[in-house]
């Protein structure tokens, strides 16, 4: 009798034998029947997902899975740094640390936190995860079932990070998917008009949703909420320092003032316009004076944070290109250049992060400012669904990472 090998050279060599023969036929017939196999089980998935969860829409059943409801969604969000010195709530970046929010349809409604703020976040309707999924079922016309939530958080809480706007992508996201609805995004902003509603305003919600650097206002000619992209240069690194206490976005709103000086008003639109234009220029040199502010950084530094002026003047004196406080803080940000490739094989003197990173921390621990240092970058990428049941990918399309 022929082994295996002996049989592949045989049917390489095209020699007719009726071993080979037999060979060649038993293993073609087996190959078909596995395939055949594999496609009714595929059909028979297919058509029971249809069944439940209706047949999507068109004349292209195998598409059908892109708008079809959904049991489960997992999805994932990154921080983000809004205010950015001058650009007080309308500038922000997302950064690349992530919150990963899965939903399951459920027999009841239950919440499940690990990671940062687990202990301090609302186990009930009043979490923004469920705020935001609200809104999502809502314009879809849906009742929201009952919904198992399983948040893994990375983004410390309640420090200027974009906890918040995090938590409503995610749940507008998933509660999307879950209904199988999709909403108008270019041109109307479907999506980022159901987050600011949430937010209030869109300088964490945007670049959450879209990635990379946002500006945001609210068009009085369209009459909403819109957004645009902004150059962002490459090999910047964004060192933050963060402490262990948080930050109340609703307090610490309360020391800016509503009303500022024509003088103060102009500085700040001047420096917010020379801060757009170095990122469109690449010129890094000038961040340092395009991240000047008078509208809110001085007052947040006199009433509360003492130790913002000290550790940005730290990340100066260190060669940061620019430091500022991120959201409504307490956390205060530095950028440095340099990074190129992958971060732990590049030569360290390429980059001055390091030194950015320990004199900031140098002067946080003589002022008795506990906290630590987190170095990233900015990430292109915002909310993005990495998994769902059932899956989007089909026998014909398949979606990145198979999702």
């Amino acid at each position: 009798m022929a082994s295996t090998d002996d049989t592949r050279g045989l049917l390489t060599l095209g020699v007719s034998t009726v071993v080979g023969g037999l060979l060649l036929y038993r293993a073609y017939s087996a190959s078909a029947a596995i395939r055949a196999k594999q496609h009714a089980a595929t059909k028979a998935r297919r058509l029971a997902q249809e069944k439940e969860f209706g047949s999507g829409s068109g004349n292209r059943p195998r598409l059908a899975s892109l708008t079809m409801e959904r049991r489960k969604v997992t999805v994932q969000v990154p921080a983000t740094t809004a205010n950015m010195g001058s650009g007080y709530d309308c500038l922000g970046m997302a950064l690349d640390m992530w919150n990963e929010l899965t939903v399951e349809r459920s027999s009841k409604f239950e919440i499940i936190a690990e990671g940062e703020g687990a202990d301090d976040l609302p186990l009930d309707e009043t979490n923004l995860v469920v705020v935001g999924l609200k809104s999502a079922f809502g314009a879809a016309g849906k009742p929201v079932p009952p919904l198992k939530y399983h948040m893994i958080n990375k983004i410390p809480h309640g420090r200027g990070l974009g906890s918040s706007s995090a938590a409503i992508v995610a749940g507008i996201l998933a509660g999307l998917a879950l209904t199988g609805h999709r909403l108008e995004v270019q041109g109307k902003e479907g999506v980022l008009q159901l987050a600011t509603e949430i937010e209030g305003h869109p300088d964490n919600v945007a670049p959450a949703m879209y990635g990379g650097i946002q500006l945001g206002l609210y068009s009085e000619e369209e009459k909403r909420w819109a957004t645009e992209r902004l150059s962002l240069p490459h090999g910047l690194i964004f060192v933050m320092f963060i402490p262990t206490f948080v930050g109340k976005t609703s307090e610490l709103r309360k020391v800016v003032p509503k009303k500022v000086s024509m003088a103060d008003a102009v500085f700040n639109m001047s420096r917010l316009a020379w801060f757009i234009n170095a990122l469109n220029t690449g010129k890094v040199k000038n961040f340092r004076e395009g991240l000047r502010d008078r509208l809110h950084q001085p007052y947040r530094a006199e009433a509360v944070y003492t130790h913002l002026d000290p550790l940005m003047k730290a990340a100066y004196d260190a060669g940061a290109a620019g430091a500022y406080l991120s959201g409504a803080g307490p956390v205060v940000m530095a950028i440095t250049s340099g990074g190129s490739g992958d971060y732990f094989t590049q030569l360290q003197k390429e980059s001055n992060d390091i030194k950015v990173a320990r004199a900031m921390t140098k002067v946080a621990q003589e002022l008795n400012v506990p906290g630590k240092v987190y170095i990233t970058h900015p990430t292109q990428t915002g909310g993005v669904i990495v998994s769902a049941d059932p899956p989007y990918s089909t026998e014909l399309v398949e979606f990145n990472g198979g999702t």
